[in-house]
């Protein structure tokens, strides 16, 4: 408002002079065209206060927002100044934003404990653990660990920021804290252990007296005697399968499954799980078709113990939620331009539904209409196989019709570099 009172001072002198020096008209005109011309500064400082005043109600609006985020925001220019940070990342931090803001974060920032994590968030390479969750492109999301200066288990997602002619300001860094939805999955994961690792034991016993039963080693049994023993045996074995699979869910969750990786024959290893399988085939029916490759393949590194449980799974499932008189498929290829087998295990069963497909790999999870069909089951095999073949690095996928049946495929490198190097924590798919 300081313009529009000197042009007002400016227009009571030129009006003083001007009726003393000028005709009455001419003064008249330069005092009205000096009054106009004072009316449209004023009303354009007025509109100029208001868009100034909604702009910092607007950035104060923000900032506030930002503020209130439990996640951590941190932006920085291209040289690594910061310019801005919430309080959420503060807290994860450990630091006040007074002591980074304006400053160039530098690698050696990851010597200093207390500067450690934000020097790892802003450089994701000097994390003690890295996991990259995306490719190259933008947002990237990664998550990084640290066991000192204190535990944090961090998601960090970054993206750039441009102006409106889109060229590069900076980058902004979004941080999750998992910390503690990282504890509660390991308390968890480790009640789980104590419980199945308890239940072993008499279980282990249990079985023992209802095979000797079922043999008649205790003495011979009538008919009905007999068809109890069987049925006993038949739900203690499927206990201690139950009991094995939270002892292997639990160890693939902390990255402690244990791999014994060599140089073996996929065709070879397939071949026996279907020999294997046979007898259970027959019984619920069904034929069981394999398609050897025509072409001798290249030998694969791999944990064979694990990668039968694996083809194991994949052909009693195909096998259970199958229909009468149908077939179970299985083939091996070398995928043309890339350095992987691939196995499929087809049948012509009950499919899945396209809502159940996203959660088909998560654990304890059962496709609806399979508990029509098999009531009994864990949900916890495909699970463990989807988390097995990635270690390999590899991958599994399924190609579903409802009603008209399944294909679950995995592929596995043969090249070693493609392996990871160690085995990882696992995640949720």
């Amino acid at each position: 408002m300081k313009l529009p009172k000197f042009f007002l001072a400016v227009l009571l002198i030129e009006a003083i002079i001007v009726f003393i020096w000028a005709p009455i008209l001419v003064a008249w005109l330069i005092f009205l065209t000096s009054l106009f011309f004072l009316v449209w500064l004023t009303l354009n400082a007025i509109s100029l206060a208001k868009i100034n005043f909604a702009l910092k109600l607007g950035e104060n609006q923000n900032g506030a927002i930002i503020n209130s985020l439990a996640e951590g925001v941190i932006a920085y220019d291209q040289e690594f100044n910061i310019f801005s940070m919430n309080d959420g990342a503060e807290i994860i931090c450990g630091i006040r934003k007074e002591e980074v803001l304006s400053k160039k974060v530098t690698p050696d920032w990851a010597n200093n404990d207390k500067l450690k994590v934000i020097a790892s968030i802003i450089f994701p390479s000097l994390a003690p653990t890295l996991i990259k969750k995306t490719v190259a492109t933008y947002p990237q999301v990664v998550d990084i660990s640290f066991a000192t200066p204190r535990e944090l288990f961090l998601e960090v997602t970054t993206n750039q920021i441009f102006d409106n002619q889109h060229n590069l300001l900076g980058f902004i860094k979004i941080v999750r804290d998992r910390s503690r939805e990282i504890q509660l999955l390991r308390s968890k994961s480790e009640f789980i252990t104590v419980a199945a690792h308890q239940l072993r034991t008499p279980l282990a016993g249990l079985r023992w007296a209802a095979e000797s039963m079922a043999k008649e080693e205790l003495g011979p049994l009538n008919p009905d005697q007999k068809l109890i023993s069987k049925q006993n045996l038949e739900v203690m074995e499927k206990l201690v399968k139950l009991v094995d699979d939270l002892l292997d869910v639990s160890k693939i969750e902390e990255g402690k499954f244990g791999y014994q990786m060599e140089k073996a024959d996929l065709a070879s290893l397939v071949q026996d799980v279907l020999e294997s399988s046979k007898e259970n085939t027959s019984k619920h029916k069904v034929r069981l078709v394999f398609y050897k490759p025509e072409t001798q393949l290249p030998l694969v590194k791999m944990d064979k113990s694990k990668i039968m449980m694996v083809m194991q799974n994949l052909v009693d499932n195909a096998t259970k939620y199958n229909v009468e008189n149908g077939e179970v498929s299985v083939k091996i290829e070398q995928l043309q331009d890339k350095p992987y087998l691939q196995v499929s295990v087809e049948d012509t069963g009950m499919g899945i539904a396209p809502e159940d497909m996203p959660r088909l790999f998560t654990k304890f999870f059962r496709a609806s209409n399979t508990l029509k069909k098999e009531t009994e089951g864990s949900g916890l095999g495909l699970f463990i196989a989807r988390n097995i073949v990635r270690r390999h690095g590899g991958d599994i996928s399924v190609k579903s019709i409802e009603k008209r049946g399944s294909t679950f495929s995995f592929i596995l490198p043969t090249d070693e570099t493609l392996i990871p190097p160690v085995e990882m924590e696992a995640e949720e798919f």
